[in-house]
């Protein structure tokens, strides 16, 4: 008697901070410059993918409170609420896809993250994104603590340095999850 196999279960794309204060030259507080190209072209590509596939997609940005004057200090005011700085930059475009604003480093401090991926059985996550070193690992590390499967796709991600986004990547390998290229030769 043959048996069903399981369901795969839904994955999700979570691209998180492609806002103009993290990726324009004159943005607050950009990534290394060398690395905006290759980030973006390897997104646009997990962006291609995911849709074909059918993959929840959620656009999440930063949105800094004013009242957070300590944090905002050493952010130099990036990506605060309403600013032109936070808006989403138009070069990540992502079609069929939700956004979900942040006031802290992991996309989970909105609840509304987490029980949209509930609600959608999503079991697995692909992760895209800028500050490796920051917003993409806390997002990663308290996915990991869910339960989620964490794909991060390494060509994806953007820091301040190469070495910053190659030490935080190790170490989210270290952690469970796997790091995997979009743009393979």
């Amino acid at each position: 008697m043959a048996t069903a196999a399981a369901p795969r279960g839904r994955h999700a794309l979570l691209l998180i901070d492609f806002q103009r204060d993290f990726l324009a030259g004159d943005g607050r507080m950009p990534v290394a410059r060398h690395q905006v190209t290759g980030v973006l072209v390897a997104t646009g590509r997990v962006i291609t993918q995911a849709t074909a596939d059918g993959d929840l997609i959620v656009r999440i940005g930063n949105e800094f409170r004013p009242r957070n004057r300590i944090g905002n200090l050493l952010r130099h005011h990036a990506a605060m609420v309403g600013s032109p700085g936070a808006a989403w930059d138009e070069q990540v475009a992502a079609g069929d896809s939700v956004y979900l604003p942040k006031w802290k480093a992991s996309a989970f401090c909105n609840p509304d993250l987490g029980d949209l991926l509930a609600r959608e059985g999503v079991q697995q996550v692909r992760i895209c994104g800028l500050y490796a070193r920051a917003c993409v690992t806390a997002t990663a590390r308290d996915a990991l603590r869910r339960g989620l499967r964490v794909i991060v796709m390494r060509d994806a991600v953007a820091c301040r340095s190469d070495r910053s986004r190659e030490a935080a990547l190790q170490r989210l390998n270290r952690r469970g999850a796997e790091l995997r290229y979009a743009l393979v030769a």
